[in-house]
């Protein structure tokens, strides 16, 4: 981390630390501790608190899924910015994938403007989202896929049910981990994950970190 220990509660580190925040999302970079340090800066100087950069830490956490870094960067943040345009927004997309409302997600994502100055947001999150599908699924529509993950080109597509299993006509093959077997699972007519299947994703994904 780019922190000192003597900047923690400096408030003259905060202009750098929210440039290196802007960096990060304009180069793929990532450094939590850095992060941490500014929201908890900000606790103690609520004045120089700016909801855009918390917004840009909060979706770079959001990256980071099935890791808990949101959660961490939520706990310091006080409820008066949680319910301010830019940060409300994040969280609103953070409770669309903790629910599994995948094209809701996408829907709100393409009308955050924040969203598109992340670098490497959209594949992050798409990785995210199949790692759900490998924990839930055995075997799941194409196209449906294609919908939860956003994905409109069918070679873009391909290369990511490669990552999960591989085609089977209209069908996509999930390979069988200890997690998918537990139920044989297909996704039905209704095109949602059941509550049950949802748990069980979220509860292996919390206990593998």
């Amino acid at each position: 981390s780019s922190v000192r220990m003597e900047d923690s509660l400096d408030p003259q580190a905060i202009p750098a630390l929210e440039a290196a925040v802007q960096k990060q999302c304009s180069d793929g970079s990532y450094d939590l501790d850095g992060n941490l340090a500014l929201l908890k800066l900000y606790q103690f100087f609520p004045e120089k608190a700016n909801p855009a950069v918390i917004a840009r830490v909060l979706l770079k956490a959001l990256m980071q899924l099935p890791e808990t870094d949101f959660l961490l960067c939520t706990y310091l943040i006080p409820d008066r910015i949680t319910s301010e345009a830019p940060v409300l927004a994040v969280c609103d997309l953070s409770n669309r994938l903790e629910t599994c409302a995948f094209q809701q997600f996408w829907e709100e994502s393409a009308a955050c403007d924040l969203t598109k100055e992340v670098k490497g947001f959209d594949d992050a999150i798409v990785e995210y989202i199949l790692s759900v599908v490998s924990l839930t699924y055995q075997k799941l529509d194409a196209s449906y896929l294609g919908e939860i993950l956003n994905v409109k080109d069918q070679g873009a597509l391909d290369r990511w049910v490669a990552k999960i299993g591989k085609k089977d006509g209209a069908k996509v093959l999930v390979n069988l981990t200890d997690d998918n077997q537990a139920k044989v699972t297909e996704a039905d007519d209704s095109r949602e994950l059941r509550l049950d299947q949802l748990s069980k994703a979220i509860r292996s994904m919390a206990h593998a970190f």
